[in-house]
């Protein structure tokens, strides 16, 4: 809406900004405010605060966070404030609109990885020349509630560095972060299946991180147990116990219910209860390897981890 383009492939969009649900819960506010003894006052800036730009090489575009401040005032009722964050993209040279709204899938997995719930796109505004539209598009957002224990805090420069890695992995290698966090944006999905899901991605992440040349050689129960020497020792033991006896589990539950009529091994998550439970640990384990991959220190991510790991107990 707004701009007159040959088609969504034309190369012609010069730039693009990004509108999200709930991410201004782990970003700066944009405005400053004063206490005194009778009032307090709020500074709202007129330009955007800018919280991080980069150069992503993989893209070729420049990237930048920015935050802006918006508000309203009513005759005879309180004057608000929200925070409006924005990602804009600007490549050097013009790109399709599938070209941008492909990778807005990619910042809502990003970000739904640091808050640890799920985020969802709400506007694009595209930039060609002087002119600006937007892309108009039904969308089905989960309606979910920021629980601000399980969100992952760090310096911006660190968040700037986990963004720009993020966006430089491969396009063969982005299964392991579609199959994590679409179970992260699922409401309604089986045990069974999200366990599954999450024992995949598992392995994909360890043939990724430690394979090698030849990553389909490599044992499964090997590439566990080096994804668990990822974080440090009280940490992982807290999260998912025994570095042994949790790769085991996780090995005897999947065999269990990939080969049908398997005998069920010592360690198998014999019920719901305990199959529910380990989902949840593997779904914190996997966020805290993929957070410390990107960059992240795991004195950052500690506690919103073992809070996600052991909420349900």
């Amino acid at each position: 809406m707004g701009l007159h383009l040959e088609s969504s492939e034309a190369m012609s969009i010069d730039g693009a900004a990004y509108y999200f649900t709930k991410i201004h819960r782990v970003l700066p506010m944009p405005w400053s405010s004063q206490l005194a003894e009778q009032n307090t006052t709020h500074v709202v800036p007129w330009q955007a605060k800018e919280v991080f730009r980069f150069t992503s090489d993989e893209l070729q575009a420049e990237v930048t966070c920015q935050v802006f401040a918006t508000g309203s005032t009513r005759p005879m009722k309180a004057v608000s404030v929200k925070s409006v964050p924005r990602i804009k993209i600007v490549p050097n040279r013009p790109q399709s609109v599938d070209w941008f709204t492909s990778l807005a899938f990619r910042f809502e997995n990003f970000f739904t990885l640091f808050l640890g719930t799920s985020v969802g796109l709400k506007h694009v505004q595209l930039f060609q020349r002087d002119d600006d539209g937007w892309v108009v598009q039904k969308m089905r957002l989960r309606k979910e509630k920021v629980n601000l224990q399980t969100c992952v805090r760090c310096p911006l420069q660190s968040a700037a560095g986990a963004l720009m890695k993020w966006l430089a992995v491969p396009r063969d290698q982005q299964l392991v972060e579609l199959n994590m966090l679409s179970m992260m944006r699922k409401s309604n999905i089986f045990t069974e299946t999200e366990f599954l899901t999450l024992a995949q991605t598992l392995e994909g992440f360890g043939r990724i991180r430690f394979g090698g040349k030849r990553p389909r050689r490599a044992k499964v129960d090997q590439l566990i147990k080096q994804t668990y020497d990822m974080i440090s020792s009280d940490l992982a033991h807290k999260l998912v116990g025994d570095r042994a006896e949790f790769t085991n589990k996780v090995i005897q539950t999947r065999d269990y219910y990939t080969h049908l009529g398997n005998p069920k091994g010592t360690l198998v998550a014999k019920s719901n209860k305990e199959l529910f439970l380990l989902n949840k640990r593997l779904h914190a384990f996997l966020r805290c390897v993929m957070l410390i991959d990107l960059g992240i220190s795991e004195d950052h991510l500690k506690e919103p981890i073992l809070y996600q790991a052991t909420r349900w107990q």
